[in-house]
């Protein structure tokens, strides 16, 4: 029998109706804005960042389970929590063909933004449309590129999966913020002083009785949490905030990161 991929796993099991008691369903309806869970992490601040606030977000997927009013929920949100930069880790679009101006029209953070692009914003490599979009809305869009940032090395690489990334950006002295879309690929990154910030897999999404039934290439290794490694190199890995292939969360709900520069 032929491997089922990911996304028909997904719709067949929410097709299903996966419901059991004392397991807490999220669907369309409910998963965002009213189930979304901020979570806070402190982390050691670069010299003139102690007492900042970074937001991570990933995964919106606009155009999927995730459109206009959903964007003026996020926005909303996000302002009530009053942060100085904004990083956004891909997958903003749910492909790459996808027509943004109902997300950037009501995209109003209080703060910059900064994204790096995914998988979803690139696939078939038509990368253009999306990262065009993003920066003509507002964002500052970093494609293998590197940006200081008041001090801040931020680092937007693209997706693995897509396209070939610059590793040689990471390397140098510093505290670096590195916006890499699959958690997996961490692996890869091994300058000191790094925070790799990633999204993709959505914590799982679907997850009865707390575990992933089907992970992405390249987020199977790193689904979720926090992962340190010699040398002050961090990961954390965002459960994001939109759906992929099924508009339904199980036991996941869709989260915001909160970097506390201490």
């Amino acid at each position: 029998m032929a491997m089922m991929s990911r996304r028909h796993f997904l719709r067949t099991l929410a097709g299903t109706g996966v419901a059991a008691a004392g397991v807490t369903l999220w669907t369309e309806v409910s998963s965002f804005p009213g189930t979304c869970v901020v979570r806070p992490v402190k982390i050691p601040a670069p010299a003139g960042w102690a007492g900042k606030t970074i937001l991570f977000i990933s995964d919106l997927h606009y155009g999927y389970a995730f459109g206009p009013e959903e964007a003026k929920a996020l926005s909303a949100r996000v302002q009530a929590e009053q942060p100085d930069l904004v990083l956004m880790g891909g997958d903003l679009a749910h492909h790459p063909q996808m027509d943004l101006d109902g997300l950037l029209a009501h995209w109003k953070p209080g703060c910059p933004t900064v994204y790096a692009p995914g998988n979803h914003d690139m696939a078939g490599g038509q990368t253009a449309r999306i990262i065009e979009q993003a920066r003509a809305g507002g964002l500052v869009t970093l494609n293998n590129a590197a940006e200081d940032w008041n001090g801040l090395k931020l680092i937007g690489l693209p997706s693995a999966l897509c396209a070939p990334q610059q590793l040689s950006l990471c390397d140098g002295p510093g505290w670096k913020i590195v916006l890499g879309h699959e958690p997996d690929v961490w692996d890869h990154y091994a300058a000191p002083d790094l925070l790799h910030l990633a999204g993709h897999t959505h914590g799982g999404q679907i997850c009865p009785l707390g575990q992933a039934l089907v992970l992405p290439t390249l987020g199977r290794k790193y689904v979720h949490g926090q992962f340190s490694r010699d040398g002050n190199r961090t990961l954390l890995v965002s459960a994001g905030i939109g759906c992929i292939a099924a508009p339904v969360r199980l036991n996941c709900p869709p989260e915001i990161l909160k970097l506390e520069l201490v």
